[in-house]
């Protein structure tokens, strides 16, 4: 236990810190631009071209770390994302910041990628269960509470691109102290999207629709909140506690999932979404703790859609594939997450602000079509040929190897007796 607290803390801490930043640098880049009463087109925009930088970062960020080590390529991203922070400060304005939130992705995605493979690397099979969960934890508890860091100071002033600045360069730090050379990162592979599609339609359709989904809640929903009046200090509780109520009914929901047919709990997920969605459509003139209340539910399903349908689409391959099955499903969750903000805007136009929850209801109607006609047209897998839930945070594929019902030991890629990178026994050879 000892060994796994020192291996596990370090690159957790940095997570949490630089993830309190850019957890609620999302959120008030959206306020921050709409202060300047810019379009929600444009706040739809930069929030595209974020998840775009996120989405190549996921494709292309690992052949930096085999080049130059997991230490290096963190503080390498932690100073770009310091940079694009100050640049931002400097150059507020729909055109520059397009482009800035584009690297502030490819930063992010850095992030995750160095410490989900860091994570991975300092444990052994039998313990990745708990990083699993530690890793999710830390994660959403990050992003969640740092949505309030938004009531430190008013939109328009620079203190929240300094705060920004500040805990990015501190994230340095426990990665950097520790006495390692860092983990050797193993070679990844993307399934052929196409050959998914046609095997197990359903869930790529369900991590697109996720994405829409998700990618639209992040950029738009401090403009939904704003447009009905809400104050920042309500803003932020409405995106912190929607953030942490995802954390609510991964566990519950998944283990439905591993009993039923999952196709069928993935609908259901679906119909409560869109009930909740539909709800929030006409939550302008809600009290205010009911409109939070459907926050926090709509937060605890809608974020399950993504690992359920990952899992879904993972009990229709061999293990050997899933890994790159992981990598295709994640860039079909980035290409939702970039178009979600681009047609949201156009609801909002037409509907009002709650025209953001309409889009939502309208995809959660759509999937529940293709799912049924799914159910009517193709057999369940058998139970015993079901793979067991993945709890995935939307991040990158990496997280998959965290699972420990992953047959790396089988295959010999771990052995619970090798000494791990950040083990007691490991010394950094320099």
């Amino acid at each position: 236990m000892s060994s796994l607290v020192k291996s596990v803390v370090p690159p957790l801490i940095s997570l949490v810190i630089v993830m309190l930043g850019n957890g609620f640098f999302t959120t008030f880049s959206s306020l921050r631009i709409a202060a300047e009463n810019a379009p929600n087109w444009v706040i739809g925009l930069l929030s595209a071209s974020y998840y775009t930088g996120l989405m190549m970062g996921s494709i292309y960020v690992e052949r930096l770390i085999n080049r130059i080590g997991h230490i290096r390529t963190f503080a390498i991203f932690a100073s770009i994302n310091s940079i694009v922070i100050v640049i931002q400060g400097m150059f507020i304005g729909p055109i520059a910041w397009t482009s800035l939130r584009f690297l502030t992705g490819l930063a992010t995605a850095g992030f995750f990628i160095v410490i989900e493979s860091w994570l991975l690397l300092s444990t052994g099979v039998k313990k990745r269960g708990r990083v699993l969960s530690f890793y999710m934890l830390t994660l959403y508890l990050a992003q969640g509470f740092g949505q309030f860091m938004l009531n430190i100071a008013p939109i328009t002033s620079l203190i929240p691109f300094a705060i920004t600045v500040v805990l990015s360069s501190l994230s340095v730090l426990p990665v950097s102290m520790m006495k390692s050379s860092g983990p050797i990162m193993m070679e990844s592979s993307i399934t052929n999207i196409i050959q998914i599609i046609k095997r197990a339609p359903l869930g790529p359709v369900g991590c697109f629709i996720s994405g829409m989904i998700m990618g639209a809640f992040y950029g738009l929903a401090p403009i939904f909140g704003k447009e009905i009046g809400l104050s920042i200090l309500k803003i932020s509780q409405i995106m912190g506690f929607t953030i942490l109520g995802g954390l609510l009914l991964q566990w519950p929901i998944g283990h439905l999932s591993d009993i039923f047919d999952r196709r069928k709990v993935l609908i259901g997920v679906g119909c409560v979404l869109m009930l909740i969605t539909l709800a929030l459509f006409k939550s302008g003139h809600f009290h205010y703790f009911a409109l939070l209340g459907l926050m926090v539910l709509f937060g605890g399903v809608a974020f399950t859609v993504y690992p359920l349908s990952i899992t879904l689409t993972c009990d229709h391959f061999s293990d050997k594939n899933i890994i790159g099955i992981t990598c295709a499903l994640l860039i079909i969750y980035g290409i939702g997450c970039i178009i979600g903000p681009l047609i949201a805007p156009i609801f909002m136009a037409f509907v009002g602000p709650s025209g953001l929850f309409l889009m939502m209801a309208i995809l959660c109607a759509c999937f529940i079509s293709i799912g049924l006609l799914r159910i009517m047209s193709s057999k369940p897998i058998p139970d015993e040929e079901q793979s067991d839930y993945l709890p995935l945070p939307r991040a990158t594929s990496l997280a998959f190897y965290l699972d420990p019902h992953t047959d790396a030991e089988d295959e010999g890629i771990y052995d619970e007796n090798e000494l791990f990178p950040f083990s007691e026994e490991y010394e950094d050879e320099d």
